[in-house]
Formats: C-alpha cells, sequence, structure tokens
C-alpha cells in the first residue's frame, strides 16, 4: 500500500505506462478476489425469542419466498420485517 501511494502521489502518475503497470500489479496482489465459502452458512428465523426455522439462504428462499440476497442483507443487518421475523446467522461450530 505505501508503494502504491508513493507511485500515486502526483497528479500525473496516470501518463506514465510504467507507474501504471507496476501500480495494476501491486493492486492484483492487494485486492485478490473473495474466497469463497466451502459450507453455506446456515441462518436461523426467529420470532420473538422463539426459532421458526434455520438453513441455508438457498432452503428458506423455498420455504418464504423471498429471494436470497433478501435474506443473506436482512441476516447480514439482523433486520425484523413487517411480519416480526428476524433473520440471524447462526454460529459456526468450530
Amino acid at each position: 500500500m505505501k508503494r502504491i501511494a508513493e507511485l500515486t502521489s502526483t497528479e500525473f502518475w496516470q501518463e506514465d505506462e510504467k507507474i501504471i503497470v507496476e501500480v495494476q500489479k501491486l493492486g492484483k496482489k492487494i485486492w485478490t478476489e473473495k474466497l469463497r465459502r466451502k459450507t453455506p452458512r446456515k441462518i436461523a428465523i426467529w420470532h420473538g425469542d422463539r426459532i421458526l426455522v434455520t438453513g441455508t439462504a438457498e432452503q428458506l428462499t423455498e420455504i418464504t419466498g423471498l429471494s436470497k440476497n433478501i435474506i443473506w442483507s436482512r441476516a447480514k443487518h439482523m433486520d425484523i420485517d413487517s411480519k416480526g421475523r428476524q433473520f440471524k446467522y447462526m454460529e459456526e461450530e468450530k
């Protein structure tokens, strides 16, 4: 990161082809593609203090009719929907 900051410190760094190539190489090393999980995370749907159902986002999609992206978003933010359901990620066993 320090080297990228040094290379891009001037306004005209994008005009030098050598600097562009080096910044791109460094950037690829730093910002690699995210690793995919080997097993999908389990999500629980709570209503009050009771668990209604647990499963992966794909399984809960079939049960609730909500899209996977909505389920993931609600679990990430622990949102409560209009029906009073709260979506949470389950604790992973190690």
